[in-house]
């Protein structure tokens, strides 16, 4: 069975970061933060205009592919917003784990660029303007809904690594090299789900405890919030 890890970051279309969460969901572990702005009292005084989108995008790349070995990723560049033939279930590319499909359904070619990943790093333009996943319905009434976005996305196939890594790695990037004030982010982690049989992530939220200071910005959500109904 594929584990995967995934930090995604949804990218707004504007020249600043947007708002607020950091999210473990289970049981495939997703962590997606939408930021929204920087604080003057941050570690790494920063502004809006320091931070455009190609930088953003760049620092997130080269971050996860520095990282030593064995956790060296591997950059996959953004597949196109409508998906090729052999995959009639989508008429447009709606999030980063589409093109890693074949992956999660255990038929990736061995010729395939993909069979051999362990570790990868991606950016994703997206689109999400009708079908199962439809965000036009939401757009206007929050921060992080829009029908057109881009995710940055990091993925870990085959237990590459687990997720105190993911976690820790993905704060690091946000407080330290993003330089985003610790004390303005929120974390959640899946809090189970009674009609899905499935159990609280307690395994994520002791991660969180050994990292956030705060007790009150740990978070639990429920399925419909925080859980990856495509895995």
């Amino acid at each position: 069975m594929q584990i995967v890890i995934s930090l995604i970051m949804q990218l707004l279309f504007t020249s600043r970061l947007a708002n607020s969460f950091l999210s473990v969901t289970s049981p495939v572990t997703v962590r997606r933060a939408s930021l929204r702005r920087y604080s003057s009292q941050s570690s790494t005084p920063t502004t809006p205009t320091q931070w455009p989108l190609s930088k953003v995008r760049s620092t997130f790349i080269s971050y996860f592919t520095s990282l030593p070995q064995p956790h060296t990723h591997t950059f996959f560049p953004t597949s196109p917003l409508t998906p090729p033939p052999s995959d009639p279930t989508l008429l447009f590319t709606n999030a980063g784990m589409n093109q890693y499909k074949p992956i999660f359904l255990g038929q990736t070619d061995p010729q395939s660029p993909l069979h051999p990943l362990k570790c990868a790093v991606n950016t994703q333009k997206c689109i999400r303007a009708g079908g199962k996943h439809n965000d036009l319905e939401e757009v206007g009434y929050d921060t992080y809904h829009h029908t057109y976005f881009e995710m940055l996305g990091t993925w870990s196939f085959n237990n590459c690594y687990d997720k105190k890594f993911a976690v820790v790695k993905a704060w690091h990037l946000l407080t330290e090299v993003y330089g985003l004030d610790p004390d303005r982010l929120y974390v959640t982690y899946f809090g189970g789900d009674d009609a899905l049989n499935l159990p609280a992530d307690l395994e994520t939220k002791q991660i969180w405890e050994g990292i956030v200071q705060d007790p009150t910005k740990i978070i639990k959500c429920g399925a419909r919030d925080n859980f990856w109904e495509v895995s």
